[in-house]
């Protein structure tokens, strides 16, 4: 009887194991599908770029006040204006890329008054009830030198960390974006995949930005955080090799796809001249994300992405077209680079949109 008993108590235990870990697998796949819905339901978005992102103004004039850079550029000052027509229009999302390198003093802390003037711009766009994404920008000291990593990495956790404290209260509807374009600037791996040191670093970086983000507490313990592979790349080794920290993560890319219709100044205007091949090469990245990416759970955004204004408008709305329809299909959100000036779909002055064909292809 003892023996019996035994074997029962085995094989009972052995059946409750085998119950929790499929209900464990259960959990982990419904967490994943939720964090793929949850891009799929932010909808594309606007960047509101070159604006609180500008740099080097005090470089030209050393007495300029420090709210001075937001309209360094050339675009206005930001008001609700341009996140009430990105929310009438249907948009679901703003990206608003900051820069804070020259926001720090010597003892590492940023400018009160900066982060007060970010906080007030990003509260304009969560009144309209998007989603919103912040980030750091054009930060001169994220060039990926080797021999200044362990610099790098202690001043990319200070500054997560004193951004993070500041907003650790707001909801889920504010994500953070830890970099933008990380790599090592003039060299000859600047924008292309990187090598294995400047992917590891990449994969370091991220995973403090995600570590201390975490560590503050707050909303902050399951916001939606951004990471991306080096220099937000699709090339497949830089995709490939990214590293994925636990939790509510989602990777972003860059997608200028093909380089000459989208970003070559005196590149093709006309779609129909480059559809054949630009149309491949949009569907190799678009397969290498749902590869490496969606078919793992793991979410994709495109946080910039766009074309140029080459007087070719039409052939923008048919390449948006396509391009938006095959993100769409796989859940990916897709957030247009406005810069108020050569990509510009929108006047931030008075919310008028200059090309609504472009806008409606975006948002339908």
């Amino acid at each position: 009887m003892m023996k019996k008993w035994k074997k029962r108590m085995l094989a009972g235990s052995f059946g409750a194991l085998v119950l929790l870990l499929v209900i464990g697998s259960v959990i982990v796949a419904c967490r994943k599908q939720q964090r793929i819905r949850f891009v799929a339901e932010m909808g594309n978005g606007i960047n509101l770029g070159n604006s609180l992102d500008s740099t080097n103004l005090r470089m030209y004039d050393p007495e300029r006040g420090e709210l001075e850079y937001e309209t360094f550029w050339g675009n206005p000052t930001i008001t609700e204006i341009p996140f009430q027509a990105i929310k009438e229009a249907g948009f679901g999302c703003v990206r608003i890329p900051v820069t804070w390198d020259e926001h720090i003093a010597g003892d590492g802390t940023i400018s009160g008054v900066w982060m007060e003037r970010v906080a007030e711009v990003v509260e304009m766009a969560l009144a309209q009830d998007l989603y919103v994404i912040l980030n750091t920008h054009h930060e001169v000291w994220l060039n990926l030198e080797a021999e200044k990593e362990e610099q790098i990495y202690a001043q990319y956790k200070n500054i997560w960390t004193q951004i993070a404290q500041r907003f650790q209260q707001y909801d889920e509807k504010l994500l953070f974006e830890g970099m933008n374009e990380p790599r090592l600037r003039e060299s000859e791996h600047e924008w292309d995949g990187g090598t294995p040191k400047l992917r590891e670093m990449v994969n370091i970086l991220n995973q403090i930005f995600v570590e201390t983000v975490r560590e503050t507490g707050g909303e902050n313990k399951e916001r939606y955080l951004l990471i991306c592979p080096y220099c937000h790349q699709t090339e497949h080794e830089a995709m490939q090799e990214l590293a994925i920290p636990k939790g509510n993560v989602i990777v972003a890319v860059h997608m200028y796809e093909p380089y000459t219709f989208c970003q070559e100044d005196g590149g093709a205007a006309l779609w129909t001249a480059e559809r054949e091949s630009g149309e491949k090469s949009i569907e190799e990245a678009f397969l290498d994300l749902e590869q490496i990416y969606i078919r793992r759970g793991i979410p994709v955004m495109i946080t910039e992405f766009g074309c140029k204004d080459k007087n070719n408008l039409q052939d923008r709305v048919t390449w948006t077209e396509f391009y938006c329809n095959r993100a769409k299909e796989l859940g990916i959100s897709c957030i247009w680079w406005d810069n108020g000036s050569d990509y510009q779909l929108l006047d931030r002055t008075n919310g008028q949109w200059k090309y609504p064909e472009l806008m409606e292809t975006l948002t339908k």
